[in-house]
């Protein structure tokens, strides 16, 4: 074996070894959680369907002075897809009906990888999310927190919003976040969080799009994701975020829809 040879070779133990030590690899993800919405029906053992105005869960309007009822009727399943109907519809004295679903108590989770493969209609006026909450928070919101992975607005059909949610030391609500460049294509896109300890980072078909660290002055006093969230899927009518509604396109069901929703953890 030549000299040449010879250092090769030393330094093809060397990377084996190495790798043999980090063995098993820190960073492998497991599936712990998804929903592919297959059948008919969605499956209430893994999603609570919320109803109505916000007003029975102390959030009048959803707090965000949204202009939709939340109706069961609204969520349909079928063709392996989880559709929710956003519709001009006069139900309960609101003009328009849509659905929101979330999985708490039956999917909750501190850390890891979660994403879906969603389309969305840019209707102006819907306001669709992919979201997460605290499931037994110890204070109220904004102090206990608030992930948005996805937030998209018909108003802005180029634009995804990627934000945390939070409060300063002063209880004072606080945001961070990142409108990132979009094109709606009207295909399904992946919309991704990865969540731990020191860092959130966002992807839209795993392309890294935005961070938030532990460490970033604004939130490092009071980072409160260290405690178990829930995943939240809904689409909002006007409201602060969504603005004025296009009543007119809204006479056609306009929708989210959902491929599958997946949670990993190391």
């Amino acid at each position: 074996m030549n000299y040449f040879n010879t250092i090769l070779f030393l330094i093809s133990i060397i990377l084996f070894t190495s790798c043999k030590q980090s063995d098993p690899i820190q960073t492998q993800y497991n599936l712990v959680w998804s929903d592919d919405f297959n059948g008919t029906e969605l499956d209430e053992n893994k999603w609570d369907i919320q109803l109505g105005d916000g007003s029975d869960y102390g959030l009048w309007q959803w707090g965000n002075n949204e202009a939709q009822y939340y109706r069961a009727e609204n969520i349909e399943v079928n063709g392996g897809f989880l559709k929710i109907k956003a519709m001009a519809e006069n139900f309960a004295g609101y003009d328009y009906t849509s659905a929101r679903i979330r999985s708490i108590g039956s999917g909750d989770f501190k850390y890891g990888r979660i994403e879906a493969s969603i389309r969305m209609s840019d209707v102006q006026g819907l306001w669709h999310a992919f979201w997460l909450l605290p499931s037994n928070p110890s204070e109220s919101w904004p102090e206990s927190g608030e992930i948005d992975i996805m937030e998209y607005v018909g108003k802005k059909p180029d634009e995804i919003l990627n934000t945390v949610h939070f409060a300063d030391q002063f209880s004072n609500h606080q945001y961070i976040s990142d409108p990132e460049y979009f094109i709606q294509n009207n295909e399904f896109h992946k919309y991704i969080v990865e969540w731990n300890e020191n860092i959130i980072t966002w992807y839209i078909d795993d392309l890294e799009t935005f961070k938030v660290t532990r460490t970033n002055n604004l939130i490092s006093s009071t980072w409160p994701f260290d405690a178990e969230f829930h995943l939240l899927l809904n689409t909002a009518v006007g409201g602060n975020l969504g603005g004025s509604v296009d009543a007119n396109a809204l006479q056609n069901p306009q929708y989210m829809e959902v491929d599958y929703v997946r949670v990993y953890q190391r």
